[in-house]
């Protein structure tokens, strides 16, 4: 799940004792003197190491940990852990220090670099006869590695088309639907592109080009990387570049501004009719532009049988934990469906297991939003995470306003990016 600075609102705090512990520098998650069999616990209770930015995140696992608890009143799991900037930083030093915790969780499927401290899961699974068909097929595979599974999905990340409903009405688009096109897209944008507004808005770096590719089923990245050489990474860079320099319906992203605009408030504040985003933000756009100005959609593809990107986030065991079992069973109830339907009371993320979405879009307020959500993740294409996405991003939001500006071609653009991740 992201960790944003807009999402900060929440619901009501479940009413489940949790211990939170302080956010630590190293993420102090393992019981003192733990050595044998305790490694990674506090008497009974499990540790998790996990990002704590502020109050939204300690709310969230409280949340989890509720909705296990609601599962099975026997589980204890407390969590620590530093801001998410610096938590993946830290993470493979504290998995392998004296101090290691029991649990730690991922983030959009960022499992690869960090098996070395990770024990398989799949054996757990089939021992404990947890039904893996029940999540997403695509979060589990984001989450496995050479073909073992490190991590059980908690909850999903789909990146849909968040619209401005009133603006649509106003200029006589009608609501797009679960089959709509690139073609239906930029119709809808160049209709609501007025008065000083746009149509969309660009997000940057890597994630709407991996979206736009995984609409029409097209990977962006594979076990070396992203496919920067494939003609589809170039041709949804170039579809979001002609966005604002062909068809005059989006900003342009700008060196000067540093790709601000459209910025996280484009959409929040009525600038643009349409954002690229992940539902975690849903909730937050609700609230400012009202609950039932907000809509849906799927991402618009070639085909008009779209394919969603998701990113799975998820609980994983520490090869140094002293009760594996233990620790699988915790994860077990925090991901059944009980616990995620449990959970969506309280937090607007979309849970992981497909049977629990239904109660998500009941709790969301619109029964509607379920059809696409459950396109989205239930016929997704998955892609493995870079190990160097953070460098690709950096160079890419470097790089790609160039091609906005009419510097470099999109092609060019790909070339630099490539010569500065060495490849």
């Amino acid at each position: 799940m992201k960790s944003r600075s807009k999402n900060t609102r929440r619901r009501g705090r479940v009413g489940v004792s949790v211990v939170v512990a302080g956010v630590l520098a190293l993420g102090l998650a393992a019981c003192s003197g733990g050595g044998g069999g305790t490694s990674g616990l506090d008497g009974s209770t499990l540790k998790m190491y996990t990002w704590i930015g502020g109050k939204a995140d300690k709310q969230q696992w409280s949340d989890y940990i509720a909705g296990g608890k609601h599962a099975d009143p026997k589980m204890a799991v407390s969590f620590s852990g530093p801001p998410i900037g610096d938590y993946y930083t830290k993470l493979p030093t504290v998995m392998t220090g004296s101090s290691a915790p029991c649990l730690v969780t991922f983030q959009n499927g960022r499992v690869n670099q960090y098996v070395q401290g990770l024990e398989p899961l799949d054996d757990l699974a089939k021992k404990n006869k947890l039904d893996l068909s029940a999540y997403s097929s695509a979060m589990l595979e984001q989450l496995s590695v050479g073909g073992k599974l490190y991590s059980i999905p908690f909850n999903a990340g789909p990146t849909v088309i968040l619209y401005n409903k009133k603006m649509f009405k106003d200029a006589g688009v009608a609501d797009p639907t679960n089959n709509w096109t690139t073609d239906d897209f930029i119709a809808a944008a160049k209709a609501t592109t007025k008065n000083g507004k746009y149509g969309f808005a660009i997000p940057q770096a890597s994630n709407p080009i991996s979206t736009l590719m995984a609409a029409d089923g097209h990977p962006w990245a594979d076990k070396n990387g992203a496919k920067l050489d494939d003609p589809n990474f170039h041709d949804a860079l170039q579809l979001l570049v002609d966005l604002s320099n062909k068809y005059k319906v989006a900003k342009p992203l700008e060196a000067a501004a540093g790709g601000t605009f459209p910025d996280i408030d484009a959409f929040s504040t009525g600038q643009a009719a349409m954002e690229m985003q992940g539902l975690w933000d849903l909730q937050h756009e609700q609230q400012t532009l009202g609950k039932d100005n907000v809509g849906i959609a799927v991402i618009p593809s070639k085909s008009g049988a779209s394919k969603g990107f998701i990113g799975g986030s998820g609980f994983g065991i520490t090869k140094t934990c002293g009760d594996k079992q233990k620790a699988f069973q915790a994860i077990e109830a925090m991901t059944s469906k009980s616990a995620l339907e449990f959970v969506t009371k309280s937090q607007a993320s979309v849970p992981a297991r497909l049977d629990a979405l239904d109660a998500w879009s009941t709790n969301v307020g619109s029964p509607e939003f379920a059809a696409v959500i459950k396109q989205m993740t239930g016929d997704a294409t998955p892609s493995p995470v870079p190990s160097n996405q953070a460098q690709l991003d950096t160079l890419l939001t470097q790089y790609e306003v160039n091609a906005f500006s009419g510097k470099s071609t999109v092609a060019e653009v790909l070339q630099q990016v490539k010569a500065g991740l060495g490849q």
